[in-house]
């Protein structure tokens, strides 16, 4: 089957070519290059906060697997701190202060400053770094997250709400004009000692852009375009000028990068990771010849992603990458027995040692919840401030929501299908639990969307003891217990799955004695 597909689509292996990974010139070996990837340096986090609210804030991570990596910093007495993370080459962080995700760039070696007054933040908050060129980089995120926070969260949203009316010009107009203000306040910085930081906000900024046309349908109508007119000329790249090809000579990405399979890219850019595990799996051309090839599985969907990956990806390291990530993806959201069948396929297969322990360890957790496991118990305090256990509903199928006050999707589920579905099932245990937020907050968003069942609340979402036992990394999360205490699936069906018509998993659950 494998062989099969790997000659049933040839000319696909052209589309995802990549160029040689090389550094100052010479090729590196490509054993060498796998063992050593994944290794981390360090960032440092220092400064001062006043006026503190709470006693430590939180950031998150990107890293290379879809999930970010979470982590706190706590305030010592007098608002200082100081603090060391591991990090594996360039991330962004994710600032989670003033209810707000401020994004900015690191990588090994950086020691990044911080200081705000709580009171006033938008206009005390002050970022800096030991190095000249991450300095601009951050002067440059700061300045990009209140020119663009804003307007892009607007855009986003209209987008979701006029996708039946606006048509596919206007949308992309929208997102191209957005694209072209962002690039022209990059290119606004006068930084000649830090041209390659210049370069990686613009290339993670493209990336980000491909993404929104992605997510519209419009990629492969459209290309993002850099417009030039009388005030405004895209500037050259110093040194890089030729004859031959000036438009490489320019701080422009107007070109089809998508369609390269990049190992640079894939070390450096998180927009670039974030829009080609997507790309592979729902947009690519490659994708579509694959899942309708002969041989193909018509319901293990993580299998065909699999061979298409094997067909098609000449890059052994991205080729791990993908697979390493539909693997620890379809663990979080698909059926248990379907990705184990793909896990212990491929294991045996992963040349890259960083991605076959992140794997290993990803299984370790899952197998823990898998199916017919009893569900670990755990105690949390629900909107009266009463302490509830799990044990509480021995003898009950329990359905459980992991939401969050700010996540779309549960707010949308909960605002159309929660009174539905608990009218259908009366007889079943519905358990709410919030993560994102705190108790004042929390206790205001299950009166605005009228919450009912057994409403928690765990704070700190991925340090929170009940969230890393259940390995609850995204959200919406659901999961079915059945009257035994045994897990019938930690990865169930969304609400509005269930209120339709048809034998679904609580209907099983609650036929089980």
């Amino acid at each position: 089957m494998k062989t099969a597909l790997k000659y049933l689509i040839p000319f696909v292996v052209l589309f995802l070519s990549i160029p040689v990974l090389a550094q100052t010139n010479n090729i590196i070996n490509e054993a060498d290059m796998l063992a050593n990837f994944g290794k981390a340096g360090r960032i440092v986090l220092k400064g001062k906060a006043k006026n503190l609210k709470d006693k430590y804030f939180e950031f998150a991570m990107t890293s290379y697997t879809y999930n970010n990596e979470s982590y706190f910093v706590d305030f010592n007495k007098d608002g200082s701190f100081e603090k060391s993370f591991p990090i594996i080459n360039s991330q962004q962080l994710y600032l989670y202060l003033n209810n707000d995700a401020i994004t900015i760039t690191v990588a090994d070696g950086d020691t990044v400053l911080l200081n705000w007054d709580e009171k006033n933040f938008d206009h005390t908050f002050n970022l800096s770094a030991n190095k000249v060129g991450r300095a601009t980089t951050l002067e440059v995120e700061w300045e990009i997250y209140k020119k663009f926070r804003k307007p892009e969260t607007e855009l986003r949203q209209r987008l979701s709400k006029e996708r039946e009316t606006l048509d596919a010009k206007r949308k992309f107009d929208l997102i191209n004009e957005l694209y072209n203000k962002k690039v022209r306040l990059i290119l606004s910085k006068d930084a000649p000692k830090a041209y390659k930081y210049i370069d990686y906000l613009l290339s993670n900024n493209y990336f980000m852009y491909v993404s929104w046309l992605r997510s519209a349908g419009l990629l492969e109508e459209f290309k993002l375009k850099v417009i030039e007119d009388s005030t405004f000329k895209m500037p050259m790249i110093e040194g890089n000028a030729t004859e031959k090809s000036p438009e490489f000579a320019k701080y422009n990405i107007v070109n089809e990068n998508y369609k390269i399979a990049n190992e640079l890219y894939l070390k450096d850019l998180p927009e670039y990771r974030a829009f080609m595990f997507n790309y592979l799996r729902f947009t690519s051309p490659i994708n579509r010849l694959v899942r309708a090839a002969k041989g193909s599985s018509p319901t293990n969907f993580i299998f065909n992603d699999y061979y298409m990956a094997k067909a098609c990806l000449q890059s052994t390291l991205i080729e791990d990458w993908f697979i390493t990530n539909i693997i620890m993806f379809g663990f979080d959201f698909s059926q248990f027995k379907d990705v184990e069948e793909v896990y212990n396929h491929y294991l045996p297969e992963a040349k890259t040692p960083y991605f076959k322990k992140a794997l290993e360890e990803k299984y370790a957790l899952v197998k823990q919840l898998k199916p017919g496991v009893r569900a670990p118990n755990f105690s949390l305090t629900d909107d009266q401030g009463k302490t509830i256990s799990l044990s509480d509903f021995n003898g009950k199928v329990v359905y459980i929501d992991f939401w969050g006050v700010n996540c779309g999707p549960c707010i949308y589920d909960i605002d159309n299908y929660e009174a539905k579905l608990h009218n259908k099932y009366k007889d079943v245990v519905f358990i709410n639990i919030c993560v994102d937020s705190g108790n004042k907050v929390w206790k205001n968003a299950i009166k605005e969307h009228k919450l009912t069942g057994v409403n928690l609340i765990a704070e700190g979402w991925t340090k929170n003891p009940v969230c890393k036992t259940y390995g609850i990394n995204g959200i919406p999360h659901y999961l079915i217990i059945n009257k035994d205490g045994s897990i019938a699936n930690n990865n169930a069906a969304r609400m509005n799955e269930l209120v339709g018509i048809g034998k679904n998993e609580l209907d099983i659950a609650l036929e089980k004695n």
